[in-house]
């Protein structure tokens, strides 16, 4: 049991890293954002196609899951959308510390739809982690309408992202995780197309880097990222797997520092950690109780 755990950590350790370069992946690819949404998924899906290929014949079985498999992957699309979007129009800081709200989220749509059961302090922890994200907010105030929209998107996200894996946790027992993941990039991608044709979003002619950073954000954060995560999503809760995204902000804002010479404002540290506490003090509630006898 305990080797066991201890290889689900070290792949959910492996998928945190991974999934701490897509901001300057996303900043580094001069694309729509709803056309970087879809070259994401839609490559990931490729990536991810010769493992469940050998169970092509079995699909037929999955077919009662179709209405959770699309509704999940309206939230992966709308919430690559949002987020792409979103490190368009604000700081890379800014729209990930937002975005690390997710276990935030996670807890309360878990409360919500798997009955799990959410404290006083949990709700306490979403008051705490909003305040800093407001406060985030409001330091944007002055850099224009577009980083306040940046930053409304990046919440959205936050929302989209928890939602899509708490609906992969209520089937976790139903359905393999390399055909979930393979329908979920799949499907994901081809709303994403649907949009981009009816908004005449252009999805070609773009650098060969534009085109290297599209590969590597389905790789890297996708393929090998998202997969680790919503595997370790089927063993452990969601907003706890969530609690280990808090590397990304400080992953992405270092190199986006380093890259495009983006310093947060000097108020924006005690408001990240301001939101970054809400987050730590619902999610540690649990494992306290678990210590307990």
């Amino acid at each position: 049991m305990a080797e066991s755990r201890r290889k689900i950590i070290t792949l959910l350790f492996i998928g945190l890293v991974a999934t701490s370069f897509p901001a300057i992946f996303v900043r580094l690819a001069e694309a729509n954002a709803l056309a970087i949404s879809f070259y994401r998924n839609i490559l990931a899906s490729l990536f991810i196609l010769p493992i469940v290929a050998v169970s092509l014949k079995k699909l037929s079985s999955y077919y009662g899951l179709i209405p959770k498999i699309v509704i999940a992957s309206f939230f992966l699309a709308f919430h690559f959308y949002s987020w792409n979007a979103s490190l368009k129009l604000t700081t890379v800081a800014s729209s990930l510390v937002i975005v690390a709200t997710q276990p935030i989220w996670s807890a309360l749509l878990g409360a919500l739809f798997l009955k799990e059961k959410i404290s006083l302090r949990g709700l306490l922890s979403v008051l705490i982690a909003l305040c800093g994200v407001c406060a985030i907010a409001f330091l944007d105030i002055g850099k224009g309408s577009e980083n306040l929209l940046g930053d409304f998107l990046a919440l959205v996200a936050a929302v989209f992202a928890s939602a899509y894996l708490i609906t992969g946790r209520s089937v976790r027992d139903k359905i393999p995780l390399p055909v979930w993941l393979f329908s979920l990039y799949f499907f994901s991608s081809m709303i994403l197309l649907v949009i981009c044709l009816l908004g005449g979003v252009p999805l070609y002619g773009f650098s060969k880097t534009t085109y290297l950073m599209f590969f590597l954000m389905a790789l890297i954060p996708s393929f090998i990222g998202h997969s680790l995560l919503n595997y370790a999503v089927r063993f452990i809760e969601a907003y706890k797997v969530q609690l280990g995204l808090l590397l990304e902000p400080i992953v992405s804002t270092f190199l986006a520092f380093l890259i495009f010479s983006e310093k947060p404002h000097i108020f924006f540290y005690p408001a990240a950690v301001v939101s970054l506490f809400g987050v730590i003090l619902g999610i540690t509630e649990n494992y306290g109780r678990k210590a307990k006898p």
